[in-house]
């Protein structure tokens, strides 16, 4: 991969989420929530072999502390996520949808300050709240 900053990468995956919505609601004309979410499947089953390929070096999980367990209920609950994502974009506005999910750093933010201890400072405390309201707004 090419060398690049936090905010070069963030605005990449802006772009691929971004995409990964728009798709998703495309697709939808004609498959179900269900079905979206068994054919986008197949996107990632073509991913995993390319990705293995080139970062199978990294790959080195510690059984011990069973961080690996952590790593696996993220992707449950992340598939869980995407189907209820897909719910969603089949009842609503692709703009709405879009934009409310992608407040889930609310939810991070909390389980990070609340689990890790990690700090919650004015800054933040401000972006989670605007990010509140813009739920507020768009869920009318």
């Amino acid at each position: 991969m090419f060398s690049a900053n936090w905010l070069s990468y963030s605005l990449l995956s802006l772009l691929a989420w971004g995409l990964w919505g728009f798709f998703g609601k495309v697709a939808l004309r004609s498959i179900s929530g269900e079905g979206l979410l068994l054919v986008s499947s197949f996107g990632y089953m073509i991913t995993f072999p390319i990705f293995f390929v080139i970062y199978r070096s990294y790959l080195r999980p510690s059984l011990e502390s069973g961080d690996w367990a952590w790593g696996v209920l993220a992707g449950v609950i992340g598939s869980l996520g995407y189907l209820f994502f897909y719910f969603a974009l089949a009842r609503g506005e692709a703009s709405r949808v879009v934009a409310i999910t992608a407040a889930y750093p609310l939810v991070t933010a909390l389980f990070a300050f609340y689990m890790l201890g990690e700090e919650l400072s004015f800054q933040k405390i401000l972006g989670l709240g605007f990010a509140l309201i813009g739920i507020m707004i768009l869920s009318r």
